[in-house]
């Protein structure tokens, strides 16, 4: 017989208010690492000391640079995959301890190829967090305002690059010399997440999908969920297949997540990398400031998509950013060969930059409610590592384009990505909004048809 399930008076039928807070800081941590990593490569390659201590060239700074890209790539299915076998919990801790050990290690560095190889590996723990974080707070947080919580992850990930960028030039401008503790500096936040993580439940959603309902109702018990309200007794059991991905269910999908995810991020690892060079063409001052400033822009963009994503809903929120994304690298491409004003090509480069906040925040919500609780950590551990194959591309790329063909060839190229990216969401992205996770990661009847599976 099942057990009685206690709901809290205080909140009604949803999770403990206070619960939902602690996991939104253990997996929002996940993603501060991963800003707090991408800035601290950043700001360390925008130095001199590191370049000159190591002898690196234009090659090993673009392999460096994009080393924790091709780990996510790795990471994000791999690790995926396996929690969506084992279950979110264990995977939750076992990746963070990756994580912190490949930090540590950054301060024994003294040879450009052992960057490299951490990098990777800090690559594939983020790409695992990615994977494993989103879900889980996904599969506890209620319909109505699944997409704040969602996006606040998001805003964390902006959040941590303004804060390791900022402390970065800071030390870095103090001692130059001391860049492998900047490198190394994401130990810190990161044995504060693993004790914030420790004792958090298994995801109730995983529980019932693998059949396990007693443990799925002791932690509704413990939490005051009521499980009907929140469309748990729907969730059907199923066994986790990574054909499912590509099967014709869910083929669109898989390709949609991937490639809106790809068309946000490789114009933005490419640019903000080195921001400050690009600032500087384009005649700023002081780029290595106006970088910083645009950093804080995004997350100020951030924000804006957290705060109108459950007004507005999603599909406008990735549409309307992407398209004024390619217009805005366009201008910044062209205004040099059309005598625009330095002021007009700055504007819009922050333009960019805070459009590119708003839609980036949707890359942890989108593609964990378009699959179901079998595959979920598996499909956007995959989105996410097919977006870190081409980020990782550009920012090898990137370096190298500028010094042989010049800045106007590689703008416009991550100005048509942008485009792209804004005509493949035109036609393929869902309204998943305000809509419990078992109805998104199902198979509509619309798709069933388009399919051809029903009549």
């Amino acid at each position: 017989m099942t057990q009685q399930i206690a709901v809290s008076p205080t909140i009604g039928l949803e999770p403990q208010r206070a619960f939902l807070r602690r996991l939104t800081a253990a997996t929002g941590g996940g993603m501060f690492l991963d800003g707090f990593v991408f800035a601290t490569i950043a700001a360390v390659i925008a130095g001199t000391a590191f370049t000159k201590e190591l002898g690196l060239t234009p090659v090993t700074l673009g392999l460096i640079s994009s080393a924790t890209l091709v780990g996510t790539m790795i990471g994000g299915p791999l690790i995926g995959y396996l929690t969506d076998i084992v279950g979110r919990k264990p995977m939750f801790i076992v990746d963070l301890c990756i994580f912190l050990g490949a930090s540590l290690a950054m301060f024994l560095v003294t040879e450009p190829w052992q960057i490299i190889a951490l990098g990777v590996i800090l690559g594939m723990a983020i790409g695992g967090d990615y994977a494993i974080g989103s879900p889980l707070l996904g599969e506890f947080a209620p319909a109505r305002n699944r997409g704040r919580y969602l996006s606040v992850l998001e805003i964390l990930w902006n959040v941590g690059y303004v804060t390791a960028f900022f402390l970065g030039l800071v030390v870095l401008t103090l001692a130059p010399e001391a860049w492998r503790f900047v490198l190394a500096s994401s130990a810190i936040p990161a044995g504060l997440i693993l004790m914030l993580r420790h004792g958090l439940p298994e995801s109730p959603r995983w529980l019932i999908g693998k059949g396990r309902r007693a443990e799925a109702d002791k932690v509704f018990a413990e939490l005051g969920m009521d499980p009907a309200r929140a469309g748990y007794l729907d969730e059907p059991e199923a066994k986790t297949r990574w054909r499912t991905l590509f099967s014709r269910a869910y083929i669109g999908r898989t390709a949609f997540t991937s490639l809106f995810w790809v068309c946000i991020v490789i114009p933005y690892f490419a640019l903000t990398f080195f921001q400050s060079e690009i600032l500087d063409t384009l005649g700023i001052e002081n780029p290595i400031v106006a970088a910083l400033l645009g950093t804080m822009i995004a997350l100020i963009g951030a924000a804006t998509g957290w705060y109108l994503i459950d007004k507005v809903g999603r599909r406008p929120l990735l549409i309307i950013p992407m398209f004024v994304c390619g217009t805005a690298l366009t201008v910044v491409a062209l205004g040099d060969l059309l005598a625009f004003p330095v002021l007009i090509n700055v504007v819009c480069f922050f333009a960019y930059l805070f459009f590119y906040g708003i839609m980036g925040i949707l890359c942890g919500v989108y593609p964990l409610e378009v699959f179901p609780t079998s595959v979920r950590t598996s499909g956007l551990g995959l989105a996410s590592g097919f977006s870190r194959v081409g980020a990782a591309i550009a920012t090898f790329l990137v370096p190298i384009g500028f010094a042989t063909f010049g800045l106007v060839p590689v703008l416009l190229i991550l100005a048509g990505v942008s485009v792209f990216g804004g005509v493949i969401s035109l036609i393929l992205a869902p309204e998943t909004a305000r809509k419990n996770l078992t109805d998104t990661g199902a198979v509509s009847v619309v798709d069933a048809k388009r399919m051809g599976k029903i009549a």
